[in-house]
Formats: C-alpha cells, sequence, structure tokens
C-alpha cells in the first residue's frame, strides 16, 4: 500500500534487559496491594498459630571426652581405654542416648510425676503444629533387651526425655554438647545437667565395673601360675639331688668338664688353623723346588732380613766384576777375586734357602703334631664327660622353664598390684567443662525467625497469585503487546472516561458532548491521534470513507465513531455519520433518531434522502431507520455502494458505525466499500485471541487502519511496561480536562 507506514514490532536488542527490568517494576507496581494483602494474611494466620503454641526453652551442657593416654604408674593397663575416633564419638553420643542412662535420670529426677515427661499427651493444635515441624515426634513403645521389662510410666518418661534430648558432636573436637528442651527453662537446664551428670558418673561406674573384672581375673590366674612356677622348681631341685649335681654352678652347667672341653675345643680350632697355614707355605716351596721354580720368590725367602743383606753383597760384588772385566783380561788378580766373592755369595743365598725350606718343613711338623696332641685329648675329656653333657641338657631345660614361669608370675604380680591401684583411683575420662544455665530466650518458637519465613512466603504467595492473575488476562494492556500479537498499528490509546470525569457544569456529558466542550481535553486529543492516524495509513490517497467496528458489543466503537464524527466537525470538516448497525442502532439512539426514517428507508426506496439525513453538531448524520430483515443483503447491495459513491463526492468523511465482527457478518459486507477499516478493542478486556481472529476474518486485510485501545484506565497503563501510554502521568499539563 502506498504511503503507509511501516510497523516496527519489537524493540532493540542492546535495550532488552532495561526492558525486563521495567515489567518486573511494573509488575510489583501493578500487583503490590494484593501481594502485600496475601503477605499479611499468610503473617497474620502465622502469629495467631504461634500465640497457641506454649514456648519451649533449650539448655545445654557440654563434655569434653579426655583423649589423653598418660600412664600413671609408667607401665600399659589392661584397662581398656577410650577411643577417641570418629566412629567412638558417634558411639559415645548413643551412649548418652541409650534407654538405662536415661532411665537413672528418669529416676532421679521423677520425670514419671512431671507432667511434661510423666502424664500421657493430650492431642490438640499446638501439639499437632509441632508434630507438623518435627519437635514433638511419635511416641512409640520401645521395650529394651533384656530379661526385665521397664514399667510402662518409666517407659514413657524415658521416650518423652529423649525426644526432648539432642545430643551433637561440637565440629570436629571432642566436646559433646547435651541439650534438652522444656516448656520451664529451670527444668530445661536441670535435665540438661543431670543427663551429663549420669553420663560422667556412668564411664565412672563403667571403668570401675572393668577394672573389678580385670582384678579378679589376674588373682585367679596368679594362683594357677603361682602353682606351675611350685612345681617347675620342685623339679629342677629333685633332678639336681637325684644325679648329685651340687656341684654345679648356680647357672646348671658342668663346672670343670664343660670347662675343659671349651678349652680344648678352641685350642683345637686355633692348631688346626695353624697347621693349615703351614702346611699351606711347606706344599708352596715344595712345589717350587719340584718344579726347577725361582724358589727365591717364595714369600719367606722374600722377606728374609739375611737373603736381602746378601742379595746386597751379590749386587755390590757384580757391580765391582763388571768393572774390571772391562779393564782388564779374565786372568786379573782383582778379576778372578771379585768372581770367586759372587760365587760365594750365591752358595750362601742358596744354603740359606735351603735353610728356610727347611724351617718350614719343620714349622708344619710342630703344628701338626700340637694339633694331634689335642685332637686325642679331646677324644680323651669327651668320652669321659658324655654322661654329664646329657645330664646338663636334661638340667637346663628344668631351668629355662622354671624361668619362664618365674618371669610369666612376676609380671601378672606386677599388673595385678598396677590394676588393683587403678581401681581405686577415680581417673576420668569424661567431665563436664560447661554445665547448662537457665536460658533467658525461648528456643521454639522463634517469632522472629517464623515470623520472617511466614513474611517471605505470604510475599512468595502473593507473587504467584499475581502471577496467576496476569496469566489469566486475555486482554490487552499496552500498545507494545497489540503490535507483537497482531502486527498492526495502534492509532490511539483512549481514556476511560468515569461519569466524574465528564462533569462539566454539574451536568454530566456523554463522551462526544464532552469532546465537543473540551477540545483540549486527554480525550479529545486521543480521538484526533485516531484521525491522524487513518490519514497517515495512505499518504497519497487519504481514505474517506471510514468504517468502526469492533470484536463484540460493549467495546465502545459507536461512542468512538460519533467521537470522530465530532472531532472531524470542529476541524471543519464535512462530516457523514452513518448507523451501519440495523441491528442495535446505538447511533440513532444517541442522536434520538431510533425511530425516524434512516438508511433502510433510504435503501429500499421507501424515503428520499432529505427526509433521511439530518445535521445535527455540523454533522450530517443517517439514521439506521426502519427495521430489516435482512440486513447483510441490503448494506451489501448496489444502492448502497452508490449511495457511499455519491456521499464520497460531497463530503470529506464518511464514519460508518458498524455492528461487531464477531457475531454477525455486517462488517464484513461494509468493509468492501470502506477505504480503512478502524478496529476497536476494549481495553484489558476483549481477548486476544478472540480480536486476532476476526482481524484474519477480513477479506482484505489491508484495508484496516489499525487499531484503537478504547477504555484505557490511565491511571493503570503505566503499570503494564514501558509502552504503555502514560500521559496521564506526565502529559496533564498539556490537557484541559
Amino acid at each position: 500500500m502506498h504511503g503507509q507506514i511501516p510497523l516496527k514490532v519489537s524493540a532493540p536488542d542492546e535495550a532488552g534487559d532495561a526492558i525486563y527490568l521495567r515489567q518486573l517494576q511494573d509488575f510489583f507496581w501493578r500487583r503490590w496491594k494484593l501481594i502485600l494483602a496475601t503477605a499479611a494474611v499468610v503473617l497474620a494466620v502465622t502469629l495467631l498459630a504461634l500465640l497457641t503454641i506454649a514456648p519451649r526453652y533449650t539448655a545445654v551442657a557440654q563434655v569434653l571426652l579426655d583423649p589423653r593416654k598418660e600412664k600413671v604408674f609408667g607401665a600399659e593397663s589392661i584397662i581398656p581405654e577410650l577411643n577417641l575416633d570418629l566412629g567412638n564419638v558417634d558411639s559415645q553420643i548413643s551412649v548418652i542416648q541409650s534407654i538405662n542412662l536415661l532411665r537413672h535420670v528418669v529416676e532421679k529426677e521423677k520425670l514419671t510425676q512431671d507432667p511434661e515427661f510423666g502424664m500421657p499427651a493430650k492431642p490438640g493444635l499446638s501439639r499437632a503444629l509441632l508434630g507438623l515441624i518435627g519437635i514433638a515426634r511419635e511416641e512409640e513403645p520401645v521395650r529394651p533387651l533384656g530379661k526385665s521389662e521397664i514399667p510402662p510410666d518409666i517407659l514413657l518418661a524415658i521416650i518423652r526425655l529423649r525426644n526432648a534430648l539432642d545430643v551433637q558432636r561440637v565440629n570436629r573436637t571432642y566436646v559433646l554438647s547435651i541439650a534438652v528442651t522444656s516448656e520451664d527453662p529451670l527444668k530445661a537446664a536441670r535435665l540438661a545437667n543431670a543427663v551429663a551428670d549420669s553420663y560422667v558418673v556412668d564411664q565412672l561406674e563403667a571403668r570401675y565395673d572393668t577394672a573389678k573384672r580385670a582384678s579378679a581375673w589376674l588373682a585367679e590366674r596368679m594362683e594357677t601360675l603361682r602353682d606351675q612356677l611350685r612345681q617347675s622348681e620342685e623339679a629342677v631341685t629333685k633332678f639336681r639331688r637325684d644325679n648329685n649335681l651340687t656341684a654345679l654352678t648356680n647357672d646348671g652347667k658342668l663346672s670343670i668338664s664343660e670347662q675343659q672341653l671349651s678349652e680344648l675345643n678352641a685350642k683345637l680350632v686355633s692348631a688346626r688353623a695353624e697347621t693349615a697355614e703351614r702346611r699351606a707355605k711347606f706344599e708352596q716351596a715344595q712345589q717350587v723346588q719340584l718344579k726347577g721354580g725361582n724358589v727365591q720368590a717364595i714369600p719367606d725367602v722374600v722377606r728374609s732380613t739375611v737373603i736381602s743383606s746378601l742379595r746386597t753383597q751379590q749386587a755390590e760384588v757384580a757391580r765391582k766384576e763388571a768393572d774390571l772385566a772391562a779393564r782388564y783380561s779374565e786372568t786379573y788378580p782383582l778379576l778372578v777375586n771379585a768372581r770367586a766373592e759372587r760365587r760365594n755369595i750365591e752358595a750362601s743365598i742358596s744354603a740359606e734357602v735351603a735353610r728356610i725350606i727347611a724351617n718350614l718343613k719343620n714349622d708344619f711338623d710342630v703344628a701338626r703334631a700340637r694339633e694331634e696332641s689335642l685332637q686325642a685329648s679331646l677324644v680323651q675329656l669327651t668320652g669321659a664327660s658324655g654322661m654329664d653333657s646329657n645330664i646338663g641338657i636334661k638340667l637346663r631345660e628344668l631351668e629355662r622353664a622354671n624361668v619362664a614361669n618365674r618371669t610369666l608370675y612376676e609380671n601378672f604380680l606386677s599388673r595385678a598390684k598396677i590394676t588393683q591401684e587403678q581401681s581405686t583411683l577415680e581417673e576420668r575420662e569424661s567431665r563436664v567443662i560447661s554445665p547448662a544455665t537457665r536460658p533467658s530466650i525461648a528456643s521454639f518458637p522463634k517469632t522472629s525467625l517464623i515470623g520472617s519465613l511466614s513474611l517471605l512466603l505470604g510475599l512468595m504467595l502473593g507473587v504467584g497469585l499475581a502471577l496467576s492473575l496476569d496469566m489469566l488476562n486475555a486482554g490487552f494492556t499496552t500498545p507494545r503487546q497489540v503490535e507483537e500479537k497482531l502486527g498492526r498499528a495502534v492509532l490511539a490509546s483512549v481514556p476511560e472516561l468515569k461519569e466524574s470525569d465528564r462533569r462539566v457544569n454539574g451536568a454530566v456529558l456523554e463522551p462526544p458532548r464532552y469532546l465537543a466542550q473540551k477540545p483540549l481535553s486527554r480525550y479529545a486529543e486521543a480521538v484526533r491521534s485516531i484521525r491522524m492516524g487513518v490519514q497517515m495509513a495512505d499518504v497519497d490517497r487519504p481514505p474517506k470513507i471510514l468504517l468502526m467496528t469492533s470484536s463484540i458489543p460493549q467495546e465502545g466503537k459507536s461512542t468512538l465513531a460519533i467521537s470522530l464524527a465530532y472531532s472531524a466537525a470542529r476541524a471543519g470538516l464535512k462530516v457523514v455519520l452513518i448507523d451501519g448497525d440495523l441491528r442495535h442502532p446505538t447511533m440513532s439512539k444517541f442522536f434520538g433518531r431510533e425511530k425516524d426514517r434512516g438508511l433502510v428507508d433510504l435503501l429500499t426506496g421507501t424515503a428520499p434522502p432529505e427526509e433521511c439525513f439530518q445535521t445535527i453538531d455540523g454533522i450530517s448524520v443517517l439514521g439506521a431507520g426502519a427495521r430489516s430483515q435482512n440486513p447483510p443483503d441490503l448494506l451489501g447491495s448496489a444502492r448502497m455502494k452508490d449511495l457511499l459513491e455519491q456521499l464520497r463526492s460531497v463530503s470529506d468523511y464518511i464514519i460508518i458505525d458498524s455492528p461487531p465482527v464477531g457475531p454477525v457478518v455486517d462488517a464484513k459486507v461494509l468493509a468492501q466499500f470502506a477505504d480503512k477499516v478502524i478496529f476497536v478493542v476494549r481495553w484489558q478486556s476483549t481477548t486476544r485471541e478472540s480480536v486476532a481472529q476476526n482481524l484474519d476474518s477480513f477479506p482484505d486485510s489491508r484495508k484496516i487502519a489499525g487499531i484503537v485501545l478504547n477504555h484505557v484506565n490511565d491511571a493503570k497503563t503505566p503499570r503494564y511496561g514501558p509502552y504503555a501510554y502514560d500521559a496521564g502521568q506526565y502529559y496533564n499539563k498539556y490537557y484541559q480536562n
């Protein structure tokens, strides 16, 4: 379509976050009353419920599990000590909550006679609320393992005390917190201290009982060990007496035979080593001689000082001989003497070597003889003391058994003394480090916390209800919403005129006449916006014939059609206003012409034009006229087309008020003769689906100039997003309402 302004229905991407935050702000501004009212109701109900609940107080005592492993008597104790690993600490928590320990507390504090712990619970609102949040748990009858049963009244008190008891480990320390909750703060502190004291006493009693049992067992065991030691000592004494071993040493060894054997064995080993060494030296020298080797290389020969001196002399004579042989003849006397001297030295060396080898043989013979002598002595002594050796072995066996029995007995005797002392020593493995005191503030109900949570819950519930109402609101609230859902431009947002708004000089005027009286009002400006929007819809060919319609009745289309005619007439335009709603002629009733001749009479030819048209306030008004049995055929006839073409030539504006599109087809029939269709939508009322469906039902959608949001509440439009018309807030100074 030429001259039509393109429609942009999407916001810039960079403004998306700002728009979203603004939408949240508008949502809360729109529904804040509902949200706060819901929160107030929830808070009031919660506070009323809290008034029915008796306050409960929690007192806390702290117990330290002592992890020290001190040995008081310098020896390891046989009494088991408290193991403080993670699992054992949790086990101590179970001990505190055990039935046997709590039974002592119940009996000591006489809780069976206490109304809170000893009487059957009465059902009530407070009891139900406590059970709902987990403060009061179900009382199930629990029977402990054992032969005897606990009386019902004591068992009931134990169960209630355990329900009121909370034992926890403080972080990762060895401290246990014992908390007891009661309706009486003094009672809560007294019971917390009683549970802590009972646990400490229970630990002492358990340790004392263990020490007593260990002492009794040690005493019984020592009697057996004492008998065994006496029997072993008697066996040793009897064996010595029977074998006449009184001359033996105290350690049970034979004083003569064994010592001689030991000394002979040591000497024999030394002699054998010496004999082997001397044999090796002699055999080495002998082999060198037999093979014709250099006997002078034998180690003993090399180490001989005599041979070393002779070799020195030999070297000196050889040098002298060589010197003389170089200067004189073979018969020279000095040379002959030198050679004779050298031969004498060599002979002396040979004699000394022979003597050394002979000494090696002599040493070997002496060592072998000594070894043989020691061996013979050992054989002789062994044969004589064989019997003594067997007796000594048996005696040592008896002595070892006796020593073992004595050592075991002495060890048990020492442990028995230590255990006896430990059984009388109160060595505490747990102690109360922080006794419970009277609590000054109730632990339940925490009014501030519960009130805050209920307020938060109420706000969340209010937001949920507000979101539900917004989701159930099927109408249009902002021009942007219309453009996004329908893809159509919004010509104007016409404000809702209440009776107080339309009161002028004491009289309540209809909206069209209010427009005439207040041309500078917000309503009049909105109607002028409709005219401008229609004109800009086709700039090249400004439309003259305008069709005003809507989806359903009661959307204000007839009032807008009359107001548009008044606005155009005040602008100096020639305006023709036709009532095309032949079924419900609202416009004719407005001008008081519902019984006069009109459009039906003109189209059927029963009345001339001058009887059908009437000028009112500068507007040429053509009412509906007589009733018609077939309005669509009459409105779509050629006479209707000719009538509109004749009026086009003599008028500036022709406004047709047609029936709604949803119920009947009259508006679709008239749309073929109109230049543009103005579609009226009631603000926040007409469903979006209905509007979209009725718009799509027009044969030529290009004729739709745009949408008019009617009956807009200016006080609420700013709450429906940044694209709502908020003229009432910002532009009031430009209007004279």
